[in-house]
C-alpha cells in the first residue's frame, strides 16, 4: 500500500467524476473544463489530507539503507560481468582465428582447384 496508488488512483477518479458532474450540468465547453480541473483539483488535495493523517508513512518507508550490503552486491556483479566479459573476449579470439583459419583453407583449396583446372 504505497501513497503514491492512492494519488494516482483519486486523482483519475476525480478526472472522471468531474467530467460527469460537469457534462449533466453545463453546456458551455470552458465552463466544463473549468468544473472538471476543479473536481478534479478537489479530490487530489482531500487524497493528500487523507495521506498525511492517516497513513504512517515511517512504517512504510521506514527501511534503512545499508550501504555496505549494497556496495557488496554491486562489487559482485561487477566481478561477475568482468569475468563474463573475459570469456567472451577469448571465445571471440578463437572464432577471429578460426574465420582466419577457413579463410587459408579456403584459399589453398581454390589454388589446387585451379591448378587441377588449368591442367
Amino acid at each position: 500500500m504505497r501513497p503514491e496508488n492512492y494519488v494516482a488512483f483519486f486523482t483519475a477518479c476525480g478526472f472522471f467524476v468531474g467530467i460527469i458532474f460537469s457534462v449533466a450540468s453545463l453546456d458551455d465547453a470552458f465552463d466544463i473544463l473549468m468544473f472538471t480541473l476543479f473536481i478534479t483539483f478537489m479530490f487530489y488535495v482531500f487524497v493528500h489530507i487523507s495521506i498525511m493523517n492517516f497513513v504512517d508513512m515511517k512504517r512504510i518507508s521506514g527501511r534503512i539503507f545499508d550501504k555496505h550490503d549494497y556496495e557488496k552486491t554491486n562489487n559482485s556483479i561487477i566481478n561477475d560481468l568482468v569475468l563474463r566479459e573475459k570469456r567472451m573476449d577469448i571465445i571471440l579470439e578463437k572464432l577471429n582465428e578460426e574465420r582466419e583459419e577457413l579463410k587459408k583453407n579456403e584459399l589453398r583449396e581454390r589454388r589446387k582447384n585451379a591448378k587441377r583446372n588449368a591442367s
